[in-house]
């Protein structure tokens, strides 16, 4: 049977490390997952390497580009964009879980919102409006939603607060829920009239 190491024996011996081990642990840990300066220093102190030389070796993997926050914080926000879809308040919650500065989180979801945009169908008329990475976004999250009854007030409001869990602002929730809706209902009866006329009922 394999043996527990002991915690309190481990922290001791760690207390104790020096400067390359400090830097291997680093190293180590980054290889299982990318981190945040901040996320890796805190890990480090918090398993009892010494703090000063834990400082040092983290910015000496910033140096070596082995540590990047900026880019660490792209990643996740192309990666939100692609297939979870999240509004900005819920990407920001989650890039300062991760440990990102808010400086460098609030100018790359500025970057986000004013970067390049897509031309979307409107709600009605298929007229053509420019829509923002945000409301791009909220869209794709749309896009999964399947409407499960016939009640359009009681799907509006599922829509809209789903919407909102997932980090979008109040006014886009409800507009984008209720042109949902509104769209599926009208596909609807367009296509129940298409059946009658095609001789479907008597």
């Amino acid at each position: 049977m394999r043996r527990r190491k002991d915690p309190v024996a481990q922290r001791a011996r760690r207390a104790l490390a020096e400067a390359p081990d400090v830097l291997e642990a680093a190293a180590r840990s980054l290889s299982g997952a990318p981190r945040s300066r901040a996320a890796l220093t805190n890990r480090l102190i918090v398993a009892g390497y010494p703090e000063g030389l834990v400082h040092t070796a983290i910015s000496r993997l910033v140096e070596l580009g082995l540590i990047d926050d900026e880019r660490l914080a792209q990643a996740l926000i192309d990666s939100r964009d692609r297939s979870r879809q999240r509004g900005d308040r819920a990407i920001m919650q989650e890039l300062r879980r991760w440990g990102i500065p808010d400086e460098i989180a609030t100018r790359l979801m500025e970057q986000r919102a004013n970067g390049p945009t897509s031309i979307e169908h409107g709600a009605t008329g298929g007229d053509e409006v420019t829509a923002g990475a945000e409301e791009r976004a909220a869209r794709a999250a749309l896009s999964r939603v399947r409407l499960r009854g016939t009640d359009a007030r009681a799907e509006t409001q599922r829509v809209a607060q789903m919407l909102a869990r997932r980090g979008f602002p109040p006014a886009l929730c409800w507009s984008l829920a209720r042109e949902h809706v509104t769209n599926h209902i009208r596909e609807g009866s367009t296509a129940g009239e298409a059946f009658d006329q095609e001789g479907g009922t008597e």
